[in-house]
């Protein structure tokens, strides 16, 4: 293999425009973040109404994310006009990794591994659901079979490094 020659590495102005990039500079564009910054709209802490519309596994993340749209609690959001209705909240189910079985949780009263057991264990009575097993787990991803599923959601708002956001405090299946 021949050594590359230290001309023939690329330069930021050897790579071919980006579509659209011959049509001008930042300088052509109008915005003017001082004047237009507005802050995410919250949802009021309570307890809402809505439906699974997507549900994945994250596998870096070890995680299920579940989607949820909210529906038919009216209302609006902290900005005063924002509609709560349509408004979608991510909640994550925690799966236990390799190596949760040595660390504790910051409680010390169990180890993560156990936490999270304990935790899908909650999750899948509140929602009458199985998650007993990761075969269960995909089988149901991969059929779909908690799509469409009603559930009422407890919304907090918390605040993560210096920025407010809502946060999913606990899901069961919907009553109405």
């Amino acid at each position: 293999m021949s050594k590359k020659d230290v001309n023939d590495t690329p330069t930021e102005y050897d790579f071919p425009p980006e579509p659209g990039e011959e049509e001008g500079g930042v300088g052509d564009l109008d915005f003017n973040v001082t004047d237009e910054y507005k802050p995410d709209s919250l949802i009021p802490q309570g307890t809402y109404h809505a439906v699974a519309t997507g549900i994945k596994f994250l596998p870096a993340k070890f995680c299920i994310a579940w989607d949820f749209c909210l529906h038919d609690n009216g209302g609006v959001m902290s900005d005063g006009e924002t509609p709560i209705d349509n408004a979608h909240i991510t909640f994550n189910n925690w799966l236990p990794k390799p190596g949760d079985e040595a660390i504790m949780t910051k409680s010390g009263k169990s180890t993560k591994r156990q936490s999270k057991i304990n935790m899908l264990m909650d999750f899948q009575n509140e929602m009458v659901i199985d998650m007993s097993t990761p075969s269960v787990i995909a089988e149901s991803l991969a059929d779909q079979v908690w799509i469409g599923l009603e559930a009422d959601l407890e919304l907090g708002v918390g605040e993560w490094q210096g920025r407010f956001r809502n946060e999913v405090n606990r899901v069961k299946k919907s009553t109405m």
